[in-house]
């Protein structure tokens, strides 16, 4: 069975991807039945009620049940990104940012590099419709490296996968100088326990 994407209906038809203005692939919806299934999938409504509604989420789930791929896009989906702002998301590896990058444009119906992208050391594939970018904890450094107070910040949801020590340190650093705009997710995988 068939189910339509939870996108803000923007006045397109059904079957419509409100990202392209053409019609959904075939692609997307054998992709979006595997979606659905996701443990992370059922508590939509939870993650972006609570991400609306607290500047600071924590979310811990167990690998594979779609913390990555998915919370971004719920984000995306909710509107919680608006004009130029956008969903940044922090991946250990920039493997891991790439792939799951070209992962999610592929969920979205959408070619990476425009409304999905990621930015690694000596490669930045976003542009100006880029509402989703992945990136290493390296590449957020160094944003907040040439804007210590963040101040210039594009992030409406900033969302760290916390998987190595080097995430600890920015994780901190950004909690004590965040703007007042942007919300930040915590998510802790199966690997990591405290």
């Amino acid at each position: 069975m068939k189910r339509k994407l939870d996108v803000p209906d923007a006045g397109r038809p059904s079957g419509m991807n409100p990202y392209t203005g053409r019609p959904y692939s075939q692609r997307y919806y054998d992709i979006l039945s595997k979606r659905v299934g996701l443990p992370v999938y059922e508590h939509k409504a939870e993650v972006i009620k609570a991400v609306r509604e607290n500047q600071i989420v924590v979310l811990v789930g167990e690998t594979g049940s779609g913390k990555t791929t998915q919370i971004p896009q719920f984000m995306v989906e909710a509107g919680i990104t608006t004009g130029k702002q956008l969903v940044g998301c922090t991946q250990p590896r920039r493997v891991a940012a790439i792939s799951v990058a070209q992962r999610v444009a592929d969920e979205m119906d959408v070619v990476i590099g425009q409304h999905v992208g990621y930015n690694i050391r000596f490669e930045d594939v976003t542009g100006p419709n880029t509402m989703l970018k992945y990136m290493t904890d390296g590449m957020l450094l160094r944003e907040a490296m040439t804007d210590p107070l963040l101040e210039r910040s594009i992030y409406s949801v900033m969302l760290f996968l916390l998987h190595c020590s080097c995430a600890d340190m920015l994780v901190l650093y950004w909690m004590k100088h965040t703007n007042a705009h942007c919300q930040l997710m915590f998510c802790l995988g199966s690997s990591r326990r405290s």
